[in-house]
């Protein structure tokens, strides 16, 4: 991935400062095809008009090489033909918490991007919107029916030649896979159950995906199929992975892969020995897409609806690439290595 905080402000994109951006603005700046600014002001809107800028800039980040968007810069002025920012912020006046900002934007764009991050800086009471974006590997993205890109230091439409080029450059389809708990109760037996659905879905409107493989785990529950001898083969891990594997050749795009699963657990066990909390790892892949992990915390301390439990999720990570989840575990092919060799 590109660092481009590093480039422009010499820092990671959290580690910005408001003083950062404050001395960026004291000389004329010019937008460029990886910088881009925007200004908050009443004029444009309330935040979530505001807010359409913001995400048509971060679209046409995904459809071209990345790059920076910073929301509470100063407003544009045009000097001698061109249009240059310098001086005061025009500051956001709403605070939007991170993670929701960031699914706010990412469910507007079509496919779902990733690589998105956001630094939100408070200054008496207002924001700064310092958001970084990397070039997509599933472009071309589009928001509002419509392809953007960065073209000649603006935020365009994009052209029919370079839409056709970027469909022509996807190399792998764009595989998503989400759990959804859809029932929770218990048992004649007193266990506890929670009903979930594992979804695989294709994003890729011009490819096909080969061979889907996904593995379930789940510590501190077993799947209920894995107590059937029919069905056995399908669970690992004495009954706490379930294992999806030569049971779909190909996936279409628009035409999810649904499939439903029972977790059976002790209610009391669960919160001696794992403090109310469970962990759902869904990794998967196909014959032509990189492997994904989407995981999940669930909290069981609280009331629990019967249908539809989704209150019990704590947290979700959804669509990580293993490639970064590496990273952010600070794995290195040496102590990979070691890991698996023992030596």
């Amino acid at each position: 991935m590109t660092n481009y905080s590093q480039q422009y402000f010499g820092k990671d994109l959290n580690d910005i400062t408001y003083e950062d951006i404050l001395n960026f603005f004291k000389e004329e700046k010019e937008e460029s095809d990886k910088i881009e600014f925007k200004a908050f002001h009443p004029d444009f809107g309330d935040f979530s008009k505001n807010l359409v800028g913001v995400i048509r800039g971060i679209c046409a980040f995904l459809n071209s090489n990345g790059g920076i968007l910073i929301w509470g810069a100063p407003l544009g002025q045009k000097v001698e033909e061109k249009v240059v920012f310098q001086g005061e912020l025009s500051l956001v006046t709403e605070l939007k918490e991170k993670d929701s900002l960031i699914s706010k934007v990412s469910d507007s764009i079509t496919p779902l991007p990733i690589n998105i991050n956001v630094n939100i800086i408070e200054q008496e009471g207002k924001y700064l919107y310092v958001f970084e974006t990397q070039i997509s590997n599933y472009s071309p993205h589009q928001f509002k029916n419509t392809y953007w890109a960065r073209l000649d230091g603006q935020t365009k439409p994009a052209p029919h030649y370079l839409v056709e080029a970027l469909f022509k450059k996807i190399s792998y389809p764009n595989i998503e896979g989400y759990i959804n708990l859809d029932r929770f109760g218990h048992l004649p037996t007193g266990e506890a159950y929670l009903d979930i659905s594992i979804l695989m879905i294709n994003f890729s409107e011009l490819q096909n995906e080969y061979n889907l493989t996904y593995r379930l785990m789940c510590g501190p529950a077993i799947f209920a199929g894995s107590r059937n001898p029919q069905l056995a083969k399908y669970y690992t891990m004495k009954g706490h992975m379930y294992v999806h594997k030569d049971l779909n050749d190909i996936l279409h795009f628009g035409a999810p892969d649904i499939n439903t699963q029972r977790l059976v657990f002790n209610m009391e066990d669960l919160a001696d020995n794992y403090n109310n909390k469970m962990t759902l790892i869904l990794t998967f892949g196909g014959k032509q897409s990189p492997l994904k992990i989407s995981d999940y915390k669930l909290d069981f301390s609280g009331p629990i609806a019967a249908n539809n439990p989704v209150g019990l999720f704590e947290s979700k990570r959804e669509n990580i690439l293993s490639a970064e989840r590496q990273k952010e575990l600070g794995t290195t092919r040496e102590n990979l290595l070691e890991h698996i060799l023992k030596r």
